[in-house]
């Protein structure tokens, strides 16, 4: 019985040896893109307890948002990325709800967002459960899920409208606005394999920004936004000189 079980998995591992020889170097870089939402935590739609750090207000606070990047892995765990972002940032003050600001106000802006990570992989991934499952044993045993940190810094340029009610709560008035910050943007990833040169990520990540007037008002606060998103994550092979092979 235990000389079956080395034959079968002697089977299994010999086509992948030739697969998994070629030089470390040939898959350091991952292309990643991706959609996802927004979630914007300013001073409209903001909740009037101040003990209150984190809200979520799907009609109210959420927009959607899509990304694109590369990353490097520089050794081992740690890993380097840059990202672009593109999507809506989106505010409107509720009504009804006690517990929120209503003065009828209402933001929207299109952003674009650029910023450079350090990533740290904390849970490293497996090797192939199929060997466990010919074995005749759960394929939950070998489970794991890829996890990782990131911490990094960046730049956000909004262009977008502010409008508020009028006196009488009739009519909106829109202006529009643009402005720049500097965000730090950290969170934590999720990978799982789809093929042996491709992932699926999810993310979900907090951006910290230094500014108040990404929704074009000021309280002395910091506003700051979220972004949740799934990746198709492709590993890239290298050129002679090292940079990613597209092809």
């Amino acid at each position: 019985m235990a000389l079956k079980r080395i034959i079968t998995i002697c089977f299994l591992i010999c086509p992948f040896i030739g697969l998994f020889a070629q030089p470390a170097y040939q898959l350091k870089y991952e292309f990643f893109a991706g959609v996802g939402t927004t979630n914007l935590m300013a001073d409209i739609s903001a909740p009037k307890s101040t003990k209150q750090l984190v809200w979520v207000k799907i009609f109210n606070t959420v927009g959607v948002a899509g990304n694109a990047g590369l990353r490097y892995n520089i050794a081992n765990r740690h890993y380097a990325s840059v990202n672009l972002a593109l999507g809506q940032l989106y505010a409107e003050d509720p009504t009804g709800d006690p517990k929120y600001w209503s003065d009828g106000r209402k933001s929207s802006t299109f952003f674009t967002e650029f910023t450079g990570r350090y990533e740290f992989l904390a849970v490293k991934e497996r090797q192939r459960r199929t060997v466990y499952k010919m074995l005749g044993e759960s394929m939950l045993k070998n489970f794991n899920l890829p996890t990782y940190f990131f911490i990094g810094v960046g730049g956000l340029y909004n262009i977008g409208t502010f409008a508020q009610l009028t006196e009488d709560r009739s009519n909106r008035i829109p202006e529009s606005y643009s402005n720049f910050a500097l965000v730090i943007p950290y969170g934590v990833g999720f990978k799982t394999r789809l093929t042996r040169l491709s992932y699926l990520n999810v993310e979900v990540g907090m951006r910290f920004a230094f500014s108040d007037k990404i929704d074009n008002r000021e309280n002395g606060w910091y506003d700051q936004y979220q972004f949740i998103t799934v990746n198709y994550v492709k590993k890239l092979r290298s050129t002679k000189n090292g940079l990613p092979k597209f092809r």
